[in-house]
């Protein structure tokens, strides 16, 4: 009879289970882009060149007075959510914030991830990226509105916190990336203080040359 009972109990607690999984693995699918190998030899990017499907949380609100009031520098070193390096749609959103998959295609400023406009708040973005190859010395060229924390595959690659800004693409390029071969998370932590708030994202070869990024089969 306790054996019955213990099967019983662990049939169960698959079937609870797997609704969960999936709805992590139907978020996870809408976020998720190839990236195209080799690089184009070209020298203007264009939207195909950007990462714009990506699976949003938030949002995160703070005081106009936190950090020390105006520019709220230290506002994105704040941990919005626990192990935010880690992010990757499966933690549970805490009140007044959700995840939602969402694709970016901004024609007056292609690879524009625009977030909207509010004041004093946080959202996170997590993208999964496929590479046919592991891939080396790369570049990834970042722009945002008005602060970020980057990562990839849970290593901090980038932070932004100089001052309030307005986005623009490739406003910084960071050098000697690495991406693994097989799916690479990466996670973005934009924090707005006024206005409106986005950022841009894409990756180009040692010389410059940018990767395509297309949606996953």
């Amino acid at each position: 009879m306790m054996c019955r009972t213990i099967v019983a109990l662990l049939a169960l607690s698959v079937l609870l289970v797997l609704p969960a999984r999936a709805a992590d693995d139907a978020l996870a699918a809408k976020a998720t882009s190839t990236l195209v190998i080799p690089a184009q030899k070209a020298t203007i990017p264009e939207a195909k060149h950007f990462v714009t499907k990506w699976a949003l949380l938030g949002p995160f609100t703070f005081g106009e007075n936190d950090f020390g009031g105006y520019p709220q520098l230290a506002s994105v070193d704040k941990e919005f959510m626990p192990k935010e390096a880690d992010l990757d749609g499966t933690q549970a959103a805490p009140k007044g914030a959700k995840w939602q998959a969402k694709s970016f295609n901004d024609t007056d400023s292609p690879g524009k991830v625009d977030l909207g406009e509010a004041e004093h708040v946080n959202y996170y973005a997590v993208a999964w990226v496929d590479c046919p190859e592991a891939i080396t010395g790369a570049k990834m060229l970042v722009g945002c509105d008005d602060f970020v924390k980057i990562w990839i595959n849970g290593k901090l690659v980038y932070t932004y916190k100089t001052e309030c800004r307005a986005g623009e693409a490739d406003q910084e390029t960071i050098k000697d990336i690495s991406l693994n071969k097989g799916t690479n998370r990466i996670v973005v932590k934009c924090v707005n203080i006024l206005g409106g708030y986005d950022f841009f994202l894409r990756f180009t070869d040692g010389k410059g040359y940018p990767y395509t990024v297309k949606a996953a089969k």
